[in-house]
């Protein structure tokens, strides 16, 4: 930095030199003559070149990646749900068989709807979470959800010709801020649509480095259109108004992320390859169709998948694409990474499922453990093996879509690429009731589960490793692959 300094101090005075005033010449006598020359300046030197900093070297960030994750799921406890599973036996008997009914059957509204009815089916609610959701005690329990419930009654109690959708609507305005939660979905309005937070990013201005820039909170390793692994300005938002609009010197446009779009036509499950790599793309993990019916092609499909994770064990490089994959059943997924990794692996989670009268009545739980919470914790463990594998991610990930990349993320030598997951995992069991005078809907879960490093990801999801416009995640792995030339070099 002293010689830096010091050479532009000399190139300064070089250039005042040279541009001194030449000294003055008598005028001849008294005749008038043109003016005397004004002598040329020296040439400015020409600056030294700044250096271009060296592309970013492959398997330096995928050494760094892996020791993230390797520290995330070596010689770590098993998450403790503990504070958020207690026992409840006082609710065992709270609803009688002819409520469970009402409760569990899809029905239309009562005729001629009174204030007291809406009431009513507010504080049904609120007991029906009290008793049966999963995360009930997580967001707080009694000391949460009971004042929300006072609010409730008094705005129903102010509004003038309440409705059903008068109800739908005060009710979500009241427990949305609370109830992060991707799976929640109250009547037409779905919990997560308060919390979700998008990928935006800044499409073509790519920085080689990112020394000196002012935030890094708005600075993400992506892929650059020659395939190199660069920096650019890419962030989470829930509208993009809270992003600044300059940094760095740079004017920032941003724009949000896509989905991959989803194709009715295309197989749930389908193998291809690419310059001899294997690539793999999983856009379901579930044997129905969108009406519960169960579709044999589909499970032709996830039994395949099931069945081929051997096939690539020896794979020196593999693509599994994910993009849109809004889950199913995750035995599909896990039966194939045990048999790509030859291991029993886990990825570290802890699950706790609620044992109450309703879900012992629609999942015949065992009658003499209601009240109680059923946990299964696993401490997950890391898969050393060696060969890039690039997992291609999006929003429209989900569900046990979001089990494939929470089980990848245990494995070395992987890199998700794209935008964040969808974030649906924080309540398993997921399912529908009815409020028994106005039909309102209610989609929740009767478990509580919690990944990683213990933090609730709902609605926020899994972030990748390499930032890319997920709709361009395939084409620029293959750039990627080419311009460090990783498949010669399997």
């Amino acid at each position: 930095m002293k010689k830096r300094r010091l050479l532009s101090l000399l190139l300064v005075l070089v250039m005042l030199a040279g541009c001194a005033p030449a000294a003055e010449t008598p005028a001849p006598d008294p005749i008038p003559t043109a003016s005397a020359a004004v002598p040329t300046p020296a040439p400015a030197p020409t600056p030294e070149p700044t250096p271009t900093p060296e592309p970013m070297d492959f398997y330096e960030f995928l050494d760094g990646v892996n020791a993230a994750r390797e520290a995330m799921y070596t010689g770590e406890e098993p998450i403790d749900l503990s504070a958020y599973t207690p026992d409840f036996h006082e609710q065992n008997h709270t609803f009688t068989e002819a409520e469970m009914k009402v409760l569990t059957t899809a029905h239309a509204p009562e005729e001629n709807l009174t204030r007291e009815d809406l009431i009513a089916d507010a504080e049904t609610f609120f007991t029906l979470l009290q008793t049966t959701y999963g995360a009930y005690y997580y967001f707080g329990g009694d000391d949460t959800f009971l004042p929300l419930l006072d609010e409730v009654k008094k705005d129903l109690a102010a509004a003038e010709d309440p409705t059903v959708d008068t109800l739908e609507e005060i009710l979500f305005q009241h427990l949305s801020p609370v109830l992060v939660d991707g799976h929640f979905v109250l009547g037409r309005y779905p919990m997560r649509s308060t919390h979700f937070r998008s990928m935006y990013y800044v499409p073509d201005l790519y920085l080689d480095s990112i020394d000196g820039v002012e935030n890094l909170d708005y600075i993400k390793p992506t892929i650059g259109p020659d395939g190199r692994i660069c920096w650019w300005y890419a962030a989470l938002s829930r509208d993009g108004s809270d992003l600044p609009d300059a940094l760095d010197g740079n004017q920032l446009s941003w724009q949000i992320a896509s989905w991959f779009p989803s194709n009715p036509s295309a197989r749930i499950f389908s193998t291809s390859e690419w310059n001899g790599i294997p690539i793999l793309t999983s856009r379901s993990m579930s044997t129905s169709d969108d009406y519960g019916h169960e579709v044999q092609v589909r499970v032709d499909a996830l039994e395949e998948l099931a069945s081929c994770g051997g096939d690539y064990k020896d794979s020196p490089l593999l693509i599994f694409d994910v993009r849109n994959n809004g889950g199913g059943n995750d035995p599909y997924i896990r039966n194939w990474f045990q048999d790509w990794t030859g291991e029993d692996n886990q990825d570290r989670r802890t699950s706790a499922y609620r044992f109450s009268q309703l879900s012992c009545r629609l999942l015949n739980y065992p009658v003499e453990q209601m009240g109680t919470y059923h946990t299964y914790s696993q401490a997950g463990g890391w898969v050393e093996r060696s060969g890039p594998v690039f997992v291609l991610q999006d929003k429209g990930v989900a569900s046990s879509g979001e089990s494939a990349v929470a089980l990848f993320r245990t494995a070395a030598d992987t890199l998700l690429v794209g935008g964040p997951t969808g974030g649906l995992y924080l309540t398993p069991g997921n399912r529908t009731f009815y409020l028994p005078n106005t039909g309102l809907s209610c989609y929740f879960g009767i478990g509580l589960g919690l990944c990683e490093t213990g933090e609730n990801i709902d609605c926020v999801g899994f972030l990748p490793d390499l930032w890319v416009e997920p709709q361009q995640a395939l084409a620029l792995v293959k750039k990627l692959i080419e311009y460090y030339g990783l498949a010669e070099a399997g």
